[in-house]
């Protein structure tokens, strides 16, 4: 379960003037390969860090190559928006992540633990 990841440390992504060609041996989106772990992402359309059209494209490249990995996006959040200070959407994140690992077969049942 990846919140707000960043998945493109190469040229034009995040923060590759730290990194140069060595993003090539860790940056996500340079690195799909079948047989990857089932992947969610939680992010806000307003993310303003990481590109929506670039967690969009990672997803189509996971899936093509046979791989799950879901996307949830949030209408007109942004960075941290599933922080527990927006309460709303922290428990909706809390709800995703839970339903995913039932889709996975981790959790068996609804949880239950009261969100409060």
């Amino acid at each position: 379960m990846l919140f707000n990841p960043v998945i493109d440390y190469g040229a034009g992504g995040y923060n590759y003037q730290n990194f140069g060609a060595h993003y090539k041996n860790f940056s996500p989106i340079n690195n799909i390969r079948k047989g990857a772990p089932p992947t969610i992402i939680f992010i806000g359309t307003n993310e303003y860090l990481i590109p929506v059209k670039t967690e969009e494209y990672y997803q189509l490249v996971m899936n093509k190559v046979g791989n799950r990995r879901d996307v949830k996006m949030y209408d007109k959040q942004d960075h941290g928006f599933f922080n527990y200070t927006y309460f709303e959407y922290s428990k909706r994140t809390v709800a995703g992540a839970d339903a995913f690992l039932q889709s996975l077969g981790y959790l068996a049942e609804a949880p239950k633990i009261k969100f409060e």
